[in-house]
């Protein structure tokens, strides 16, 4: 029980230097200077935070099985427009992509293991 516990404890100390050393990667550094960049720019913050809260009320319609109204769709992409014109939003959004791609691949290889056991479950036999 006592390794088990260690385990544990160590698993997160393993994941808590992962999240100290991520904040030193390049997709992290790109990141932070592009919501720097963003918040010098109080007009492009506001239409960031009108396009976050749009998409965000569109996602929980969706999630209660409501589909958006024609003229929530047009202001969604009237707004997606705006958005798309506007380049410290557009570089925002291109450095979080980068991010969020390295933050898959650690995923995929910390689920691996348990991918591999249900590879092993499902398999037919022969």
């Amino acid at each position: 029980m006592e390794d088990q516990i260690k385990m544990v404890v160590n698993i997160f100390d393993t994941a808590n230097e992962m999240s100290r050393q991520m904040v030193e990667t390049q997709e992290y550094q790109d990141l932070k200077v592009a919501v720097e960049e963003l918040m010098a720019d109080e007009a492009a913050v506001a239409l960031f935070r009108d396009f976050q809260k749009q998409q965000a009320e569109a996602q929980h319609k969706q999630m209660q099985g409501q589909q958006p109204s024609e003229d929530e769709i047009k202001a969604i992409q009237d707004m997606a427009k705006k958005v798309s014109a506007e380049a410290s939003i557009m570089k925002l959004m291109e450095q979080e992509k980068r991010l969020d791609q390295m933050i898959q691949q650690i995923n995929q290889n910390l689920t691996s293991p348990i991918q591999s056991l249900y590879n092993d479950l499902l398999k037919d036999p022969e």
